[in-house]
């Protein structure tokens, strides 16, 4: 894990460019908080901004650091991605414990053999981001999940790589007040853990959910 005094972002006069135009920035702003909520409305550049963080996408302009990182290759070794639809989606007709052995499969190396998802197994890949919160039966199949365990689940399957920070799309995607209050339990926990989170929000209450780490707020 970081240190937890290193600087989780920065960037200065970070800017990405679309096909339609400039998709964010220019944006100049860091944080070195466990919590970092970036604030902006859905089709804001949050997710693009997110990527870039993630060392999943480039900058067209200006810089950008993550964990004192710069090159895409390293920062995509310390993060972990979160509720990106077109990355990390789950398959609703699949079971949760056959969800958890084919990320295992993706994370471990080529010459170690996938081992069997049982109830013990599963109940040591998810405790990490569910805590004390129920967790699910490996049999059930992912549609079957709540709101708040597949995000939870999610979590899980980005905790297998062990990442220093993970960054977490759409948070409001949780509809529920109750789901995201305990979604945002559940990483303040990791974040004392020393895993941090970048999230990105529409709501400025939800920064408020993360008061006792007195969040870094970045508003685009």
């Amino acid at each position: 894990m970081s240190a937890m005094n290193d600087p989780a972002i920065r960037l200065s006069g970070a800017a990405a460019t679309g096909g339609r135009g400039r998709v964010f920035g220019p944006l100049t702003a860091a944080s070195d908080r466990p919590i970092t909520v970036i604030l902006g409305p859905r089709g804001s550049g949050r997710t693009s901004l997110l990527l870039c963080i993630a060392g999943r996408m480039r900058l067209d302009e200006g810089a950008l650091e993550t964990l004192g990182e710069v090159r895409p290759s390293e920062i995509r070794r310390r993060t972990g991605l979160v509720g990106f639809e077109a990355i990390d989606a789950l398959e609703p007709a699949v079971t949760l414990g056959d969800t958890l052995r084919e990320r295992l499969a993706w994370a471990l190396p080529w010459y170690r053999r996938t081992p069997r998802v049982t109830p013990d197994l599963a109940e040591e890949l998810l405790s990490e981001a569910f805590g004390d919160y129920p967790q699910p039966d490996p049999g059930v199949l992912v549609r079957e999940l709540g709101s708040a365990e597949e995000a939870l689940v999610r979590v899980s399957l980005a905790l297998i790589e062990e990442p220093d920070l993970l960054v977490f799309d759409d948070f409001d995607a949780l509809r529920d007040p109750a789901e995201r209050a305990l979604v945002a339990e559940r990483l303040n926990g990791l974040a004392e853990r020393g895993v941090r989170s970048v999230l990105a929000a529409s709501d400025p209450g939800d920064a408020e959910l993360f008061a006792a780490h007195a969040p870094a707020v970045i508003e685009l």
